[in-house]
This record gives C-alpha cells, structure tokens and sequence, in this order.
C-alpha cells in the first residue's frame, strides 16, 4: 500500500529531467502535466488524512486488543509482509497504550495462534482471524487505500 506510493513516485519522477535541475520544480512541472497522476497523489493524500483521523477516533471509540488487531492487519498490509519487525515498545508508543497492557494482549493473542512474539518481530500465522479481532476502522482505512490505487498502467508512467 504506503510503499507502493512511494515505488510509483520514485518511476514518475525518473525522468531524464530530473537529472539537470531541480528535482522538485521538474516534478511539479510534470504533475501539471500529467493531471491523472496529480489526482493519485490528491486521492492517496485523502486516504492518509482519513487515516488520521481515524486512528484518533479509534483510539478514543475501540478497546487495546481491537485497536492493536487493526494496526497489525494495516501495517501487515502497507508493507506486503506476515513479519513485522516491531518492538512492543514501539507497539505502546505508536498506539498510546502502556507497554505491560501490550504484552498482555500480545500473549493473548499468541495464546490463539494468531502472532508468533519474537525478539523485535512479530510474525502474523493468522491474518483472517486477526482481521475478525480488528476494530472496523481496519477495514475503513484499508478500504481508503485501496480506492486510491492507481488505475495508470506502468507503461503508461514510463512512456
């Protein structure tokens, strides 16, 4: 998902141009040119301000073991990987909670079969059943991205 932006404007923004000034202005000047991928950029923008607001909201709206479900589902899917390589340190800092009421929602989950807890990585063995553990606003913010992919063929970026 998140990576994927990143991929898309990195080939966007290779062209020879791009060499000879300023990365920026030639980047600006071709956004004007091309407006269908302006509006990709204006759609992923939109998905990445829904998810703000809607992790906020779901911080105050959802319980510990939703709202950790949903950040494992979203990050598992941003980065198109089953193993996170995350601390439950950071886990506590990223979601506002304290770092004993992650771990114990972590065991509970492992407990299931859902993750597996490893020195600085969690491996996800069960991705559907962890979704059914998730708030909605996994599937909110998901469903966010996904309307915001492109539609440009690859070719149609390079030529």
């Amino acid at each position: 998902m998140g990576e994927d932006i990143f991929r898309r404007i990195n080939l966007w923004c290779s062209f020879p141009e791009a060499r000879t000034g300023s990365v920026l202005t030639n980047c600006a000047g071709w956004l004007k040119e091309r407006p269908e991928i302006r509006e990709h950029l204006f759609e992923y923008v939109q998905a990445l301000t829904f998810q703000c607001v809607q992790t906020g909201l779901c911080g105050v709206r959802h319980d510990r073991e939703q709202r950790l479900a949903s950040w494992l589902c979203l990050a598992s899917d941003a980065a198109d990987v089953r193993a996170l390589p995350v601390t439950q340190d950071y886990l506590s800092s990223v979601l506002g909670l304290r770092r004993a009421g992650v771990t114990q929602t972590l065991s509970r989950f492992e407990e299931r079969g859902l993750i597996r807890k490893m020195r600085g990585v969690l491996q996800i063995d069960e991705p559907k059943c962890l979704e059914k553990r998730a708030c909605c606003c996994y599937k909110l913010i998901s469903g966010a991205y996904a309307s915001s992919q492109s539609a440009i063929p690859t070719k149609e970026l390079i030529g």
